[in-house]
Parts: C-alpha cells; structure tokens; sequence
C-alpha cells in the first residue's frame, strides 16, 4: 500500500513538470508568432514615392515603350506628348495644344516690330539693295528688316514725316508716301483728272502697328466664325497681310479708287479709271499688284484697286513681259 503512495507522488510531480514544460513551450510559440506577424506589418521603403522614381517612370516608358513624338522645331503643325507618372503608379499620355502657325520672333530693343501680335511664320528680312530699293519684294516669304529706314513724305504737301512717329499713331485716313513715289503719283493723279477719270487716293503709308490692328481684326472676325485660330490666321493672310510684308508698310503700294469712293471692290475693274489706269499707269512708274490671273503666284486675291511704285523702266518691262514682281525678280536673277 505504502508502494503505491509513493508511485502517485512520483506520477503527479512529473505529470507537473510535463504540464510546466508544456505550458513553456506555448507561452514561446505565442511569443515567437507574436514577433513575427509584428515584423512583417512593418512598412518598407519601396513604396514611398520620390521625384527619382518618378523620373525612372518616364525614361522606362520612353525607353521600353512607343517613344512618344520628339518636339519639332516647326511648332505649326507638330504637337508634344508629356509623361506623367499617375497616383497609382500608371502613366498617363498628355497631349500640348497645337499652336497656331505664327510666331513672335525675337525682336532688338526698340524694334518697330515689338508690339507685333501676327507676323509671317516663314517670312526672311528682304533685300533692301539687291535690285534696288523700289523693287523690293515684300510678300509672304519676305518681311521689312529690323534696320529699314523710311523715306516718306506728307501726301497733303511733300514735307519729309518720321514714319517712327506715325508707326505710335493709327492713321485711318492717307498721311504719307515714299518720297520716290510723291511726284509720279501726283502727276498721275493730274493727268487722270484732266482726262476725265478723276482718282481718290484711299490709302497709302501703313503703319506697322496698324497693319497688324488691321491683320488681328480679320483674324478675330473669321475666329468668330467657327474656325480655329490657325485657319483664321491662313484665311486673312489672303485678303491681309502679315505686318512687315504689306506694300502699305513701305509707302510704295497704293490702293486707287474712283475719287469720292472708299469701298475698295473687284466692282472697281469695271470703272473708266481702272480703264484708265491699266492702260496709263506705267507711265507714271506704277503696275497693278495683285492681277487676276498672278493670284498663285502672289498669294493674294485680286485687288484691281492696289497699284505697286517700281519705276517706269520697270513697270514697262513687267507689263510687256506680262509678269507680276515675283516673276519679274526671278527674272532679273535668272
């Protein structure tokens, strides 16, 4: 019996160890789960997003990727594509407007083109010396170079004007002519009025802040119209010019009508004057500018009304020739 107590004693101190051990090795595994899951909730580096990885996010896209179209140097009709990484880490394609198909070039301090809105996107500086300055050719590939220097006179009385000054005014009404011109067209205008076809000078000198007043007004109104801004600029440049390649800029391009008319119409070829005027102004040194049939030559509509001052020996060899300036300057440098 006795044997029997001290077996149930043994059983029960080792039946305690055991639960002990047991209860140890529990207490461990929690804590061992308990640290892991703790180490595993730990946020890491990698998503934290920086300016460095935003640009390895482009150059990835670009390099492994449809290259998006490089910038063009001719911003009339190319468009740029921007990369930008997304919040949730996509890229997303934006596309910059188109620009209209005109250009601010830089201009020198004090230029007479520095408050220009609308100048000609292709236009070069013409050649004020190459064939004289009473041919010089303005249009659409040529403009007045920054270092042009008037030469003009009052139309009411022949006294020199500074054309700086006039370019600071708007000058609706006929104020000045190139000096070359002054006396030919005064003596054109007497002739015709003693022939009975008496003339109305409509406009002559052009400032170059009015021009492009003049250009800016076309362009709004066909904007207004429902055309964007760059086929409103292509639709005046037709019946306007760009400031700096308009005759009127020079004081050598005139526009003539019948005297006590204002409204220059195509109406005006019908007229005893413009009768009158094509068969008589060479002698005078003047041709019509913008004919008919030289529309694709000149990129001008017809104007039966604008007359162009290039001398009489000129306007007689550009007449017999049957050519408008364009042609005629590809002729003399053939």
């Amino acid at each position: 019996m006795a044997d029997r107590r001290k077996s149930s004693k043994k059983n029960k101190k080792l039946n305690s160890k055991i639960s002990t051990i047991i209860t140890c090795l529990i207490v461990f595994v929690l804590i061992f789960v308990g640290i892991t899951l703790a180490t595993d909730s730990k946020p890491t580096d990698s998503p934290v997003k920086t300016p460095e990885t935003e640009q390895t996010t482009e150059k990835t896209f670009e390099e492994n990727s449809t290259k998006a179209p490089e910038s063009s140097t001719n911003e009339t009709t190319s468009s740029t594509v921007t990369v930008e990484p997304s919040t949730n880490n996509s890229v997303v394609i934006k596309p910059e407007p188109t620009k209209p198909d005109t250009t601010k070039k830089p201009v020198s301090t004090g230029s007479f083109y520095d408050s220009v809105k609308y100048r000609s996107p292709d236009a070069v500086p013409a050649d004020i010396f190459k064939h004289g300055r009473t041919l010089m050719l303005l249009n659409r590939q040529y403009e007045l170079p920054e270092n042009f220097k008037w030469d003009l006179v009052y139309w009411a009385n022949g006294n020199s004007v500074d054309a700086m000054y006039l370019n600071c005014e708007e000058h609706n009404s006929v104020k000045a002519v190139d000096r070359a011109a002054y006396q030919p067209l005064k003596n054109m205008f007497a002739d015709a009025e003693k022939a009975g076809v008496p003339l109305q000078l409509v406009s002559a000198y052009r400032s170059i802040y009015l021009q492009d007043k003049l250009f800016t007004r076309s362009v709004n109104s066909y904007i207004s119209q429902g055309y964007s801004e760059s086929e409103a600029i292509n639709k005046a440049n037709y019946s306007r010019t760009f400031s700096g390649t308009s005759e009127h800029n020079t004081g050598l391009g005139f526009d003539i009508l019948e005297r006590g008319k204002f409204t220059l119409s195509t109406s005006f070829e019908n007229s005893a004057q413009f009768r009158w005027l094509m068969e008589n102004a060479e002698n005078y040194g003047f041709i019509l500018r913008y004919a008919k049939d030289k529309t694709n030559e000149t990129g001008i509509m017809y104007e039966p009304w604008h007359f162009r001052y290039v001398g009489v020996e000129h306007a007689k060899e550009i007449n017999r020739l049957g050519l408008c300036l364009e042609e005629y300057i590809e002729y003399l440098e053939a």
